[in-house]
C-alpha cells in the first residue's frame, strides 16, 4: 500500500478561506516541493510561504507548505501538506499540480487506513475518528474524543491481556498435567473468566448506547387523523414545523424535523394521520409514512380518547403510549398507562422526551460514555468474545479437558484482538474504510 503517493483535498468542498492538498508516501516532500519550485529540504522543520505552480510551470496559488517526515506523521510515512485559498476550482487545480508529477488520487478514507497499517492509530480510534468528523451533538462529540482518545481501546486491550492470562494458566496445566491448579487458583481461574464475560457482555448490551448517541436516533409519531401528533411535533421542537389544522388529514406524507434531547440528535417522524380513504394521495402519503415508520428506533402513538384506539402493540418494544390533549380533560378509560401530554401547555413533553431515550437504549445519566461500543462491528465481537468466555466456563463446569478451554480462551483473546483491529482481513478493513471521505 505505501508504495505509491496518494494526494487528496482534504478540506470541505465549497467556498472558503483556506483548502488543503494533503500528499501522503515516498516522494510526497518531493512533489510537493516540485510544486513549490524548491528543494526538499527547504520544506523540513519549517512552513514556507511560496507560489505553487502546474506541471508546465504556470503559476497557480500562493500557498503555505511545510512537510513531516516519516514516522513522525499521522500516516507513519512522508506527508506534505499545502494550504491553499479555498474554492473548488482553486483546490482541483493545486491537486492536479501534485497529481501530474506522480502522486495518485487516494481512495476513500486511505490516509486514515495507512496510519492503521502503520501502527499510529488501532482500528477502534479509526472508527471513533470518523465519528467525530460526523458527530451530530455534543455528546456524540464527547463519546466519538473518548474513543479516539483510546478508552475503548485500551479497556479492550486490558480485557484481552487478562484473558491471555487466564490461558496461560490453563495451558500450564496442559503442559504440566501432573500438577493439577491448587484449589484457590482454579477459583481464582473461574472468578476471573466471569469477570472477563460480564465485561464483554457490558460491552455488547452498551451498543444501543453507543449507537444512539453517535449516529442519533429517529423517532416517528403514528395515531389516528386529528389526534394531535403535528401539534405535538411543533410542542417537543419549539416552533411550527408542522402545518396544524381542524380538517383531518391536514398531514398528507411524512415530514421529518431535526432536534436534540439531553445531548443525543433526534430526528422526529410526523406521519399522515391512520384512517380509512378513498383519496389515492392521502392512501399514497400514509402508506409513505409506514414504510418510514418500520425503519424508526422509537414509535411514539397518539390517542386522545375521541378517535379509534391505536394500542401500538404492532410495534413491539419501540412503542410509547402517549394521550394527546391532557388540558381538555382527565383521561378516557382506555387511555389509562398513556403518558399524558399536551401541546398546548407543555404537560408531560419533559417525560415523553426521556421515554423515547430510555426505550432507545440511551443511559440517563448525562457524561455516562464510558467505552462504549459504537459500531455493529466493535458489537459483533464484543458479543463473540462474551459467548467464548462462557463457553470456557460451561467447560470447566463440565469438567471438559483443559484443552477444551484452552481452545475457547484463544477465541475470547482472537474476539478481543480483532475488536482493536488486530490481524483482521482486508474485507473488514474494506467496509470500515469506504465510509470514510477521501482526504481523510
Amino acid at each position: 500500500m505505501s508504495d505509491d503517493t496518494i494526494a487528496a483535498i482534504a478540506t470541505a468542498t465549497g467556498v472558503g478561506g483556506v483548502g488543503i492538498v494533503r500528499l501522503s508516501g515516498p516522494r510526497a516532500i518531493a512533489i510537493a516541493a516540485e510544486a513549490l519550485g524548491v528543494p526538499a529540504e527547504a520544506l523540513d522543520r519549517r512552513v514556507r510561504v511560496g507560489w505553487a505552480h502546474d506541471h508546465a510551470g504556470r503559476q497557480l496559488d500562493q500557498v503555505l507548505a511545510f512537510a513531516m517526515r516519516a514516522p513522525a506523521s499521522f500516516t507513519g510515512e512522508d506527508v506534505a501538506e499545502l494550504h491553499g485559498h479555498g474554492g473548488a476550482h482553486n483546490l482541483e487545480r493545486l491537486l492536479a499540480a501534485v497529481i501530474d508529477r506522480g502522486a495518485r488520487v487516494a481512495e476513500p478514507g486511505e490516509f486514515t487506513r495507512r496510519a492503521v497499517a502503520s501502527g499510529k492509530l488501532d482500528l477502534i480510534r479509526a472508527e471513533a475518528l470518523l465519528e467525530v468528523i460526523h458527530a451530530g451533538s455534543e455528546r456524540a462529540w464527547r463519546l466519538a474524543q473518548a474513543n479516539l482518545g483510546g478508552r475503548l481501546g485500551e479497556e479492550v486491550a486490558a480485557l484481552e491481556h487478562r484473558a491471555l492470562a487466564v490461558l496461560a494458566e490453563i495451558e500450564g496445566a496442559i503442559d504440566f498435567p501432573d500438577e493439577d491448579l491448587e484449589l484457590a487458583e482454579a477459583a481464582e481461574v473461574d472468578g476471573e473468566l466471569a469477570d472477563l464475560q460480564a465485561a464483554c457482555a457490558r460491552l455488547a448490551h452498551g451498543f444501543r448506547h453507543g449507537r444512539a448517541v453517535t449516529q442519533g436516533i429517529t423517532v416517528a409519531l403514528v395515531g389516528p387523523v386529528n389526534v394531535g401528533k403535528s401539534s405535538l411535533l411543533n410542542a417537543l421542537v419549539g416552533r411550527e414545523r408542522a402545518l396544524v389544522g381542524a380538517a383531518p388529514g391536514t398531514t398528507r406524507d411524512w415530514l421529518e424535523v431535526a432536534d436534540v434531547w439531553r445531548g443525543v440528535a433526534v430526528s422526529l417522524i410526523d406521519t399522515a394521520g391512520l384512517r380509512a380513504t378513498d383519496d389515492p394521495v392521502e392512501q399514497r402519503g400514509i402508506a409513505l409514512g409506514e414504510a418510514r415508520v418500520a425503519s424508526a428506533d422509537v414509535v411514539v402513538v397518539i390517542n386522545d380518547g375521541t378517535a379509534t384506539l391505536d394500542d401500538g402493540a404492532r410495534f413491539g418494544e419501540r412503542a410509547v403510549l402517549v394521550r394527546s390533549k391532557a388540558d381538555l380533560g382527565d383521561a378516557p378509560a382506555g387511555l389509562h398507562g398513556h403518558l399524558a401530554t399536551s401541546a398546548a401547555t407543555g404537560h408531560g413533553l419533559d417525560e415523553l422526551r426521556r421515554r423515547v431515550l430510555a426505550v432507545a437504549g440511551v443511559a440517563d445519566q448525562e457524561g455516562s460514555e464510558q467505552a462504549f461500543v459504537t459500531t455493529a462491528r466493535q458489537q459483533a465481537l464484543a458479543s463473540a468474545a462474551r459467548d467464548a468466555f462462557a463457553a470456557a466456563r460451561a467447560a470447566r463446569g463440565a469438567h471438559r479437558p483443559p484443552e477444551v478451554v484452552a481452545v475457547e480462551l484463544r477465541d475470547a483473546a482472537r474476539d478481543l484482538a480483532q475488536l482493536r483491529g488486530v490481524e483482521v482481513g482486508e474485507r473488514v478493513l474494506d467496509e470500515v474504510f469506504a465510509r470514510f471521505c477521501i482526504g481523510k
